[in-house]
């Protein structure tokens, strides 16, 4: 009975091993802009007509789909498997103004007036928002300030 108990732990560690390690491996590859989502696509012209895309991956993930485009400028953009874009990265820029939600905008504005907002990041339940002088800033769905990282 021993035996049978020390077997079965190992093999429910080994099958919680492989899951574990199959649940964060993925496939990133390269893809067309017309591969994109019709969303991503008119993100992308609305708001970064004029940037040069130096390329486009998918990160084909076990419960979705990621896709990330990157510019020739280093901007890079990620977008949800329906092509709502999740994180916006321009650490050689400011993320475009009309992009960021006026209560972040006006809390950045006033308590760092001298930093550019370089990063917008979202998800359901907060935004992450990084500045220049390396601060990261998170705020929740109501747009209220919930924490500083320096």
């Amino acid at each position: 009975m021993k035996r049978f108990m020390t077997l079965l732990t190992a093999l429910l560690f080994g099958l919680t091993s492989a899951m574990a390690v199959g649940l964060n491996s993925s496939d990133d590859y390269p893809i067309k802009y017309d591969e994109l989502p019709a969303e991503a696509k008119t993100f992308i012209a609305k708001n970064f007509a004029k940037e040069e895309i130096s390329h486009i991956t998918i990160d084909k993930g076990i419960l979705n789909d990621e896709y990330n485009v990157i510019f020739i400028s280093g901007i890079k953009l990620e977008f949800s498997e329906d092509g709502k874009w999740t994180e916006i990265d321009c650490r050689y820029s400011n993320v475009p103004d009309n992009l960021v939600p006026e209560k972040i905008r006006e809390y950045v504005a006033t308590h760092y007036p001298k930093n550019q907002i370089t990063e917008l990041k979202r998800d359901h339940n907060e935004w992450e928002v990084k500045i220049t002088g390396g601060f990261e800033l998170t705020f929740n769905k109501d747009m209220h300030l919930v924490d500083i990282d320096d």
